[in-house]
C-alpha cells in the first residue's frame, strides 16, 4: 500500500470510531452537549480530540468528503482546509 493510500485509510478509521461514538451517545446527550471525538487527521498514532456538539458533527458529516481535524494536523494531499474554527478545522477531500 502506498503512503497517500495509507493516510486515507488512516482518517477512515478515525472517522468510523467518530461514528461509532456518535451512535452511542447520541440518545444520552442534548443538543448544547459537546462530545470528545477523535481527531480524523491522517497520523495514524494521533490521539487528539475535537469537542464538537451533536449539531456541528451532523453538519459535518452531512458532506461525506469532510473531515474533522485539530489544526496543523497531517492531512492527505489535495485535502484542504474548508472552514477553521477555535483549534480544529473541518476539511474536505477532493473528488
Amino acid at each position: 500500500m502506498d503512503r497517500d493510500a495509507r493516510l486515507k485509510e488512516n482518517e477512515e478509521l478515525f472517522r468510523v470510531a467518530n461514528e461509532r461514538l456518535r451512535a452511542a451517545v447520541e440518545d444520552r446527550l442534548s443538543a448544547p452537549d459537546v462530545v470528545p471525538f477523535l481527531c480524523e487527521c491522517a497520523n495514524e498514532t494521533c490521539m487528539g480530540e475535537v469537542g464538537l456538539t451533536l449539531d456541528d458533527y451532523r453538519s459535518l458529516r452531512s458532506h461525506e468528503r469532510r473531515f474533522v481535524m485539530l489544526s496543523g494536523h497531517l492531512r492527505t494531499p489535495g485535502e484542504e482546509v474548508v472552514e477553521q474554527r477555535d483549534g480544529y478545522d473541518f476539511t474536505e477531500k477532493p473528488d
